[in-house]
């Protein structure tokens, strides 16, 4: 592929998303986020075969979070398990 073809492929992509409706967008991008978070479990457990589902919710969390925000969420969890 050349830089002429990049740069093709580019402005059909910016003109197809500015033909989307906002919640065409928004699907859109939730699609992506999910087809992400399905690539991050598979890499996970590729490399961990017998990991447990909390494990592994766990350490995607950790991926694919805000380090802060993961780190909120893991204590949240944590005070409602003592609950």
């Amino acid at each position: 592929m050349t830089v002429r073809d990049d740069e093709q492929a580019e402005r059909l992509r910016v003109q197809l998303y500015r033909r989307m409706t906002p919640q065409e967008r928004i699907q859109l991008a939730a699609e992506m986020f999910e087809w992400g978070v399905r690539m991050v479990q598979d890499s996970i457990k590729h490399r961990q075969p017998n990991i447990t589902d909390e494990e592994l919710r766990r350490q995607v969390r950790r991926r694919v979070l805000p380090r802060g925000l993961a780190e909120q969420v893991e204590a949240a969890l944590a005070r409602r398990e003592r609950l």
